[in-house]
């Protein structure tokens, strides 16, 4: 096994899933690379198109080697609003609005390492969660609808799953193993409007103490790997509607395969599962009490095209809830559920240009009412620093 080419997979995913970066600066000790991408579309969905934001970033990378060994990296990256008011386009398939700052914090560690001792990292940096999950996580526009790494705030970082907020991380590869150890140590109160529909002057939050995560990867040979990980979190809190006290457990646990590189020509396959509780929200922004999320992705790559298809499924069992005028709410039915089809002609490694589509197959009945999903198509454009 190529002990250089794991290294470097676990790096990109503690940077970011970018692949582009321009050196800036390099001595005998010291190298800063600049990273990020600028990436718009064009984005048609429930009868309305808008020119949208497609998660523009900007990132710094810095290294330092130090005496007997050791190395010093930090990266900082920050997500590029560029418009004053715009539209994004979130996992319900509707609009909604996004604040105006032009820049917000995506990911902000520093770490050291030490040979084969591994590194150890401290920080908002990507997860353990996510190395099982990210392989399907590899689309434009869509993804990461069923793997459970962009719960609650959208960005993983509240439970420790996505972008993990004050984390600390310990990586190291052993043969053909490498794993991820992870704590996260904060003591994050926040609202949760699903809790809170009946009582518009009423308070309900939730207050997320230490969370805990873990990962492994086996790398059979250059092409298959296998992943295993979890998270758990304890999360306590209020919920003005019911005048009850929460205090239960955010969990996800799931394995992966992938065959294959995104970089290289050929095939590329990636396929994960996993079990949850009281992680993910329903399309009313609620807690799912236990849910069951599949992705699968399915890749080619040859002559400057790239043509794929991602599947997302997030599936739960009957769950109740209160709702408006303190009705009780059954739902008897959730399931999300989508194809995500798209080409991209890569031009060179700073520019692509992409279409997308969603088709969306998602089930929710409540009450004996079906709500479902919209489809969605989305033309865009992507130039890499």
């Amino acid at each position: 096994m190529n002990k250089t080419l794991i290294a470097t997979s676990i790096a990109i995913l503690m940077a970011s899933p970018s692949l582009s970066a321009t050196e800036i600066y390099k001595d005998a000790k010291n190298q800063l690379t600049l990273g990020g991408y600028g990436d718009f579309s064009v984005l048609n969905t429930n009868g309305t198109t808008e020119v949208v934001n497609n998660a523009s970033r900007i990132n710094f990378q810095f290294s330092h080697r130090l005496d007997n060994g050791l190395k010093a990296f930090s990266t900082m990256e920050w997500g590029i609003n560029p418009f004053d008011s715009s539209l994004v386009y979130n996992r319900e398939s509707l609009f909604s609005s996004q604040n105006s700052d032009l820049l917000k914090s995506r990911l902000a560690f520093i770490g050291v390492s030490y040979n084969e001792y591994g590194s150890l990292t401290f920080g908002k940096q990507w997860s353990a969660w996510y190395d099982v999950v990210g392989g399907t996580d590899n689309a434009f526009v869509w993804g990461g609808a069923a793997g459970g790494e962009y719960s609650l705030d959208g960005s993983g970082g509240i439970d420790g799953v996505g972008r993990a907020d004050k984390a600390v991380q310990y990586r190291n590869t052993i043969g053909n193993l490498s794993f991820t150890l992870q704590a996260q140590l904060q003591d994050n109160t926040i609202d949760l409007t699903g809790f809170d529909n009946v009582d518009p002057n009423g308070v309900s939050s939730l207050t997320y103490g230490n969370t805990y995560g873990g990962s492994a990867t086996y790398d059979v040979n250059d092409k298959l790997s296998f992943s295993v990980g979890g998270n758990h979190g304890e999360f306590k809190g209020f919920d003005s509607t019911t005048n009850e006290k929460i205090d239960t457990s955010d969990e996800i646990y799931g394995a992966s395969v992938s065959w294959g590189t995104l970089s290289g020509d050929g095939l590329y396959l990636s396929a994960n599962y996993n079990k949850n509780k009281y992680h993910e929200t329903d399309n009313n922004g609620r807690l799912i009490p236990e849910a069951d999320g599949i992705e699968a992705m399915v890749s080619y790559y040859a002559d400057n095209i790239r043509s794929y298809i991602v599947y997302n499924s997030l599936s739960a069992d009957n769950y109740s809830f209160t709702g408006d005028g303190g009705v009780g709410q059954n739902v008897t039915e959730y399931h999300e559920q989508s194809l995500v089809p798209g080409i991209a002609y890569i031009w060179d490694s700073t520019l692509t240009t992409y279409i997308e589509g969603k088709i969306d197959m998602s089930d929710y009945v409540t009450n004996g009412v079906k709500s479902d999903g919209d489809s969605a198509v989305a033309v865009g454009i992507r130039y890499y620093l």
